[in-house]
């Protein structure tokens, strides 16, 4: 059975653990739909427009009024990638370090094991 833990551990397991960096960062870009917010990226916010009425007043007022919603939409929407962008790198590095730690877990764990009972 020890020689088992080993054979995975320093096998498959590592091998598994290298593939699941690219689940954590796969799973961060689709809880933030990135490919969305980049395709929207200009769109008004939450498809709040105005309609222009009839006099240049109110045609003025439209557009203000659109301009502003799509520059609301657009630091809401780049907030957003940028947070989506930091979380990425920070699930990518965790992942890597995990990837780098794997092999000296069980080394570390004896090492700590023989402290304890020394």
């Amino acid at each position: 059975m020890f020689f088992e833990f080993f054979t995975w551990w320093y096998g498959k397991g590592w091998l598994e653990a290298w593939l699941r960096i690219r689940q954590w960062i796969t799973k961060v870009q689709l809880e933030f739909s990135i490919p969305v917010l980049l395709h929207t990226l200009f769109s008004p916010w939450k498809q709040i427009i105005s309609f222009p009425g009839r006099s240049l007043g109110d045609k003025f007022r439209a557009a203000l009024d659109n301009l502003v919603s799509r520059c609301v939409g657009f630091m809401v929407r780049l907030m957003v990638l940028i947070t989506a962008v930091l979380l990425t790198v920070v699930a990518g590095l965790l992942g890597l370090v995990i990837a780098i730690a794997w092999p000296f877990v069980p080394a570390a764990f004896i090492f700590c094991l023989y402290g304890a009972l020394r």
